[in-house]
């Protein structure tokens, strides 16, 4: 009989812990997902940012507006979508103006 009791103890152990690392492996794939959002801004917010500066000491310049249905050639000519990043939240954020262009930025070469 307490044989039988011990092999019970064990297995919901060893369940348990399965269960466990389960539920840690499910928590780090929810928290490993970035999404991507728009935010809108104006020009004159963009200039004053601390963002610009941000990019711009990455070697960012040429940053300018473009309609979303041209975005794809853009970055085929060496442009990139500018993003404001929120880490905690894991969220991307496109800046976008009121006519719902796309902010790019161009690497010095």
């Amino acid at each position: 009989m307490i044989a039988a009791l011990e092999w019970v103890l064990s297995i919901a152990t060893v369940l348990g812990g399965i269960a466990a690392i389960i539920y840690f492996i499910d928590v780090r794939r929810k928290k490993s997902r970035w999404v991507e959002k728009e935010k809108e801004v104006n020009s004159s917010w963009w200039e004053t940012s601390a963002l610009r500066k941000q990019y711009e000491a990455a070697g960012y310049e040429n940053f300018s507006w473009s309609n979303s249905d041209l975005v794809a050639m853009r970055v085929a000519e060496g442009k990139e979508v500018i993003y404001e990043i929120d880490e905690g939240n894991r969220i991307k954020y496109k800046l976008l103006n009121k006519s719902r262009q796309v902010l790019l930025g161009q690497k010095s070469t």
